[in-house]
């Protein structure tokens, strides 16, 4: 192979010593792993296809070899038997044996595990060449399916010939700042080291070696609030949320005097795979899990003063949830569940523009609602210092409910609107 002598020798020279340095992060260099494909039927059911990057700091750092000795060890190892997948009839160590155009024959061809600087298959023109050690010969042993530990005096190692800066070469960071080193299929936990040569901004001389780990990238998502969160990102450039239920569609105004009515529907979007509803003041009779829910209000469970609600979260088929949508509930309770008081005086009775609202012997600012004869919530407001003068102008013609609610119970009393 033409240049091999060079490149031999320029694998060799990295087998001298210098300081490992181990990290991760947006400002270092790393090796990290990328989900690629997730393998759920066919032979392959049950493993994951992984991308293996070099990560860089400046779009001109070029990555010149990946090696592996006995002071600074290449090591690739996998928690499965086999340790990874490679193809039974089309199997290549370096992706630029790979001939896209045999997917087609050999589908599992595209998740072969192999070795690169940059390329993922033989469309570009670029060589990668290696160099494997008598006494153990790492690829040999990575096409077996088998762990690699070159840690040998001599070791094992795959390069590229420098290109010079300013060419278009996949070995190049890029504005993505990342080279692709690897593409492992395997059922287990990747996990090892390897001994990589870089020249930092282009420059070949003083070049870069570091021995790094090789690790799983996170998920690029610091927002807790995403379903994939990852606590060991640094960007939200991956994040992602569970789907919206939109708004809920349904009566809002309940009269639990009205003995023609005792169950009430509610909808929203339909689009997610399931759905969480819960209810405050009442019960879900049928629909749960679905975007359509039939209820009964009863106004059970709620404090005094409170409103009833009715909730819905919307889930993703993998599990995500959204956010979660609410409607507040406003139910005439009927004159059983409201006590007349002598206290509570509105006039004049009836009205036509103004009312105005007393409260004898009971104290503070207490929340008040008016509610049409049908249970349909027109006004809401608070009544402080116990009187209050009222527009009620907007209102139709007809008689109305004032609920008052206070700490010795909710009280009511009937007025007229006359124009």
């Amino acid at each position: 192979m033409k240049n091999f002598l060079g490149i031999a020798l320029s694998i060799t020279f990295l087998f001298t010593s210098f300081a490992a340095i181990y990290g991760q992060g947006p400002d270092e260099y790393w090796i990290g792993l990328e989900e690629y494909e997730v393998h759920t039927n066919g032979d392959l059911e049950g493993m994951t296809t992984w991308r293996m990057y070099l990560h860089m700091l400046d779009e001109d750092d070029y990555l010149s070899a990946c090696t592996g000795s006995e002071s600074h060890p290449f090591i690739l190892e996998s928690t499965s038997t086999p340790a990874w997948y490679q193809h039974p009839e089309a199997s290549e160590t370096f992706a630029t044996g790979i001939n896209t155009a045999f997917f087609t024959a050999f589908p599992d061809l595209e998740y072969d595990s192999w070795f690169t600087i940059g390329v993922e298959d033989a469309s570009i023109d670029m060589e990668v060449l290696s160099l494997a050690d008598p006494t153990y010969d790492a690829f040999a042993a990575f096409e077996a399916g088998e762990n690699v530990y070159s840690d040998t005096p001599v070791g094992n190692g795959w390069a590229t010939l420098y290109p010079g800066l300013g060419t278009e070469n996949p070995g190049f960071a890029g504005e993505d700042l990342r080279v692709l080193i690897g593409q492992i299929t395997t059922a287990g936990t990747l996990s090892g080291s390897i001994y990589v040569q870089i020249f930092p901004w282009g420059v070949q001389d003083p070049d870069l070696r570091l021995l790094l780990p090789i690790l799983y990238t996170p998920v690029q998502c610091q927002d807790e609030t995403a379903c994939n969160y990852d606590a060991n990102a640094w960007t939200n450039e991956e994040c992602e949320y569970g789907p919206s239920a939109g708004v809920i569609e349904g009566p809002q105004g309940i009269n639990l005097n009205d003995i023609n009515t005792t169950e009430w529907s509610y909808s929203c979007s339909d689009e997610a795979s399931s759905f969480e509803w819960t209810i405050t003041g009442g019960t879900i009779l049928s629909g749960q899990g679905t975007s359509f829910v039939t209820v009964a209000w009863t106004t059970e469970g709620v404090e005094s003063g409170e409103s009833a609600s009715i909730s819905v979260t919307a889930i993703s088929a993998d599990g995500c949830s959204g956010t979660t949508s609410t409607l507040e509930i406003d139910i005439l309770m009927g004159l059983e569940g409201l006590t007349f008081s002598d206290n509570l005086n509105i006039f004049p009775s009836p009205a036509s523009s103004n009312i105005t609202i007393t409260l004898d012997g009971i104290k503070g600012n207490n929340r008040c609602q008016i509610y049409s004869l049908t249970g349909k919530k027109v006004l809401e407001f608070v009544l402080e210092n116990n009187t209050r003068t009222l527009d009620v102008s907007n209102l139709a013609n007809g008689t109305y409910i004032l609920a008052v609610n206070t700490d010795q119970g909710a009280l009511k009393q009937a007025f007229v609107i006359a124009k």
